[in-house]
């Protein structure tokens, strides 16, 4: 008996408090995000220096296919550029190729610039350092520094 007056007591209760929907109302709410264009280089193979020869300084250039491998992460809706330093010691100024595009680099930097592409992007930079009329052979430090950055 016991257990039934409980029952029927917690019935009544249950009956008697307002459902907690009876007064609910909806409205729509409008969200936007705005994601901020991110691009990321990384290197993964380059030289550290370069060996300049009498042959070269004679030729008046050094070609290094495939000298520099990389890959670029991006998220940047509008693409990237890939900006070059300027170039020195003994060379004048180097020509970059990445596919068919290719970016003179002399004393003010270039740069290359790329459309979106999601995902991971993958590339390999021909270099040519042409070298100045006062090179002397000997070995140098790499002279391609690059960085990417959004568009």
């Amino acid at each position: 008996m016991r257990k039934q007056t409980i029952s029927l007591l917690l019935t009544l209760v249950a009956l008697s408090v307002p459902s907690a929907y009876a007064n609910s109302a909806s409205a729509t709410m409008n969200v936007s995000v705005q994601v901020i264009a991110r691009t990321i280089v990384t290197v993964g193979q380059q030289p550290a220096a370069i060996d300049v020869t009498a042959k070269d300084i004679q030729r008046g250039y050094i070609d290094l296919p495939a000298a520099v491998a990389f890959q670029v992460r991006s998220n940047a809706r509008n693409g990237y550029a890939l900006q070059f330093e300027p170039v020195g010691g003994p060379f004048s100024r180097a020509q970059v190729k990445w596919g068919n595009r290719t970016a003179v680099v002399g004393a003010d930097g270039s740069w290359l610039s790329q459309s979106y592409q999601p995902g991971t992007a993958t590339g390999l930079l021909d270099v040519r350092l042409v070298l100045t009329a006062e090179a002397t052979p000997g070995s140098y430090v790499w002279p391609i520094r690059f960085d990417a950055n959004s568009l």
